[in-house]
């Protein structure tokens, strides 16, 4: 069998999407049947030792190479299928929602209501139909609905939790026994030991010394990365934890969207530049020295498809505490503590628990370790595949 990927987001390592992709492609080259062919299709060649039975095809629109959404639709609605379909592709594996779709031609296909090459999906949220603020515009509004009508199109539909399950029932229409979920994994780096002196090295490149909360990710107001900022203050007016700083991973696009939160702005109404360090983009390799080392991990976000740093934190043995909404529960369980990210007073107070209880945060750290090792990418592709 000819198996078809998009495996663009290869390009895009640092992102939760290309963590996915890339731990779907490297289960896939060291475990999976020998028996099939698999094509990468990616705009961006990238170094991936792969086995014979894997082929690469990188390509472009000839007149629009800007990285856009122009060049996006393009490519994924109107390249890839033609590629796949030249390839001779049984399959097709699409490893997050975009407008690819398969025609439905053979009289064979139309009365079973699949495409000539069976298309697989993987959905990772709905996160504009839960915050249409998102859609900001005409273009990502296109984008979006071109991308909806592929979802309801696929012939298998998978997505990352339960949660994501039912808010693509509800907003898509999409009948539960077509969805089918899979839990994707983080990289075997979050779960080494480390070395402190090598971790160090690596939080002195980011400026980072003595003791601090972390937290990583975007910035944008569904992340809620102001309600932890006013969190923190109230942690230490309250609870007398005065030593420990905020570490905030991730990169300030606030001069591009109002969606994003004016990060620098919000830290200096509420007098903590003194107590928030700004650490910037963090390269994926670097993450997890830094869980490692931190004190405690906060996650405030109003709504997770998943909610991929929470389990990079639990594999790296950290202390967590997260938001009790969306996927979160489901990925947590018991190995982390929650709280009403609407509610800063609780949030301050789940963190001075956790960093004035020691016996707490090595529970929490010995349970997110066990945890964490549910979690299979040979699993997770062995399901997408069946």
């Amino acid at each position: 069998m000819k198996i078809g990927i998009n495996a663009s987001f290869l390009r895009k390592i640092d992102t939760g999407i290309g963590q996915v992709t890339h731990g779907f492609v490297r289960e896939l080259a060291k475990s999976h049947s020998k028996k099939n062919e698999y094509f990468l299709y990616l705009e961006k060649d990238i170094d991936f030792k792969l086995p014979k039975n894997f082929e690469k095809r990188v390509f472009l629109p000839l007149l629009w190479r800007r990285d856009d959404l122009v060049r996006k639709i393009w490519w994924e609605k109107f390249l890839l299928p033609r590629r796949a379909k030249k390839d001779g592709c049984d399959a097709f594996v699409s490893l997050y929602q975009c407008p690819t779709f398969f025609s439905k031609k053979s009289p064979r296909r139309r009365s079973t209501g699949e495409a000539d090459i069976r298309h697989k999906m993987l959905v990772h949220d709905l996160i504009p139909k839960v915050f249409p603020e998102y859609l900001d515009n005409w273009r990502k509004k296109f984008y979006f609905y071109l991308s909806n009508q592929a979802v309801r199109d696929a012939d298998k539909v998978f997505t990352v939790s339960e949660w994501s399950k039912k808010d693509i029932h509800k907003y898509l229409g999409i009948p539960e026994k077509k969805i089918g979920v899979v839990h994707p994994n983080v990289s075997e780096d979050f779960f080494q030991t480390g070395n402190n002196d090598e971790d160090n090295k690596i939080l002195e490149k980011y400026g980072i010394f003595g003791r601090y909360i972390f937290y990583v990710g975007g910035f944008d107001f569904r992340k809620n990365v102001s309600g932890l900022l006013r969190a923190y203050r109230k942690l230490t007016e309250r609870y007398e934890v005065n030593d420990v700083n905020l570490v905030l991973g991730g990169e300030d696009k606030s001069k591009y969207s109002p969606l994003f939160t004016n990060i620098k702005k919000e830290i200096e109404d509420l007098g903590l530049e003194n107590d928030v360090k700004l650490a910037g983009f963090i390269e994926q390799k670097d993450l997890p020295a830094l869980y490692r080392q931190c004190e405690l991990f906060v996650l405030p976000t109003l709504y997770e498809g998943f909610g991929l740093m929470a389990l990079e934190a639990m594999a790296s043995g950290t202390p967590a505490a997260v938001s009790k909404t969306s996927s979160l529960p489901e990925i947590g369980g018991d190995a982390v503590l929650y709280f009403n990210p609407y509610d800063e007073d609780e949030m301050a107070r789940v963190m001075g628990k956790i960093l004035q209880n020691t016996k707490l945060k090595h529970h929490l750290a010995d349970k997110g370790k066990e945890r964490a090792k549910k979690f299979s990418w040979k699993k997770f592709v062995d399901i997408i595949l069946k």
